[in-house]
């Protein structure tokens, strides 16, 4: 089980911004990921601003994220599909640590799978950190965002803005991913 410290920042970004960023890091190769979020059917997690997801890449990743002033800290546990495909089935977390960790919120409550989220990502080392260039197919919509991961809060802020001034992209407020499809499935429901 990794636990880690995760800080980063993010813009939306338009089509043609995304465009000009994956012309201009062409030699980066990308690959897609799917994220399999779960939660309450009352949505409990959310309701505490807690995210709980099956990432599939070339692996099967669970990561709990929950927020802690300007970061997050995500517990990792890499899984197999059988394990991945048993959680969908009974709604019950695959780690012992993670499901103790949300016990006291969820009770006896089973997770259901309320959506995927797939993204082509392209990595990018950068200055001090890493980008990704992200664009995100959910619920029948797309959009583009650009992160960056830093190392310190600080130092992360002054390399991203100096970042988004160097590419010409007009700074979005970007919500996290999850925040995005939720409000997205709030449209259809």
């Amino acid at each position: 089980m990794a636990k880690q410290l995760e800080i980063e920042f993010k813009t939306l970004l338009t089509k043609e911004e995304y465009q000009k960023l994956i012309e201009r890091f062409s030699n980066y190769k990308g690959n897609y990921q799917t994220n399999y979020y779960f939660d309450t059917p009352r949505f409990t997690l959310k309701a505490t601003d807690i995210g709980l997801r099956v990432r599939v890449r070339d692996s099967y990743e669970l990561t709990l994220k929950r927020r802690k002033h300007y970061s997050i800290i995500e517990t990792n546990k890499i899984i197999s599909k059988e394990i991945f495909e048993e959680f969908l089935e009974n709604g019950i977390v695959p780690d012992e640590e993670i499901r103790n960790e949300i016990a006291g919120i969820i009770g006896n409550q089973k997770l259901v799978n309320f959506m995927s989220l797939t993204t082509y990502r392209v990595n990018v080392p950068y200055k001090n950190g890493l980008l990704a260039i992200d664009k995100c197919e959910y619920l029948g919509e797309v959009d583009y965002e650009l992160e960056y991961e830093a190392t310190s809060y600080e130092q992360g802020k002054r390399e991203f803005v100096e970042i988004v001034n160097e590419f010409g992209v007009k700074y979005k407020k970007s919500e996290a991913k999850i925040k995005r499809a939720y409000a997205a499935l709030r449209k259809k429901i």
